[in-house]
């Protein structure tokens, strides 16, 4: 199996200028918020998000400035999701490192990821992004969904019932956000509507396996665990039949690579 620096190959310098255009969105015009923020970006993850965006807009046309701001925005989100878990949750650690949390405080933590919101927000607030940006509103608003939906799988009378909720939950809380990255990366480069939704039907399928797997290598229950492997097969198999509408391409090649990379990971 190839690793995330080898699959993305097709578009390492495109990553590159992501990368620097997040560094600099990211940057405060205060302190502390600056020092956070440098922390912020040092804890930073696979970008797999941002891979999806990139990805997608380069099945379909030439990566711009459109696709750089969408790509950064779901990591801002990403990001802004993942700090204020770690309050709910009270954890300390985020990638093996303390987290923000854990480092400079409740207080700190909660106003860092509306910092990062409003940051969002604010980078598609140009008209030529309404329609990625209203894509994003409608996953940001399902995410907070799904985490409040959490508690509920418990409650359900019959295991089907069960399998049904857990897998509302994690399409709203991670599975919809990596639709929407797709679907950025595709309207970025101005893609017919039919490839857009062939984009959304990948990345909801591609966003489900992912959540299978951490939940096979990280389940917080027995129950959970077995939801995860009994649905692992069928949306591998989803996410590999939606990825067959798209052309040949080495594009296509990385976003197969991705997909036996998201199923057979070990971290």
């Amino acid at each position: 199996m190839k690793n995330l620096k080898q699959i993305t190959e097709p578009i390492r310098t495109e990553l590159a200028q992501f990368e620097a255009y997040f560094g600099q969105t990211l940057k405060a015009e205060t302190e502390p918020m600056n020092t956070i923020m440098r922390y912020v970006l040092e804890s930073n993850g696979k970008r797999l998000r941002p891979i999806l965006v990139l990805l997608c807009a380069k099945l379909f046309g030439e990566i711009n400035e459109r696709t750089l701001r969408a790509a950064t925005f779901v990591e801002m989100v990403h990001s802004a999701t993942l700090i204020h878990d770690d309050v709910v949750d009270n954890s300390d650690l985020r990638r093996d490192k303390a987290s923000v949390k854990a480092h400079f405080g409740n207080l700190s933590a909660v106003l860092v990821g509306d910092y990062l919101l409003a940051k969002a927000l604010q980078l598609l607030a140009h008209p030529t992004d309404s329609a990625i940006l209203n894509e994003m509103l409608r996953t940001t608003a399902a995410m907070s969904e799904g985490e409040l939906m959490q508690n509920v799988v418990a409650d359900c009378a019959s295991p089907s019932e069960k399998t049904t909720k857990y897998l509302d939950i994690i399409t709203r809380k991670t599975a919809m956000l990596m639709r929407s990255c797709c679907v950025a990366g595709a309207m970025s480069v101005e893609a017919t509507e039919k490839q857009i939704q062939q984009t959304a039907e990948f990345g909801i399928n591609f966003g489900i396996l992912f959540q299978l797997r951490d939940d096979i290598l990280d389940a917080d229950s027995t129950e959970t665990l077995a939801f995860a492997k009994q649905l692992m097969p069928e949306y591998l198999q989803k996410t590999t039949e939606a990825l067959r509408s798209f052309p040949d391409s080495e594009t296509l090649e990385a976003l197969q690579q991705l997909t036996a990379f998201c199923a057979e990971r070990m971290e």
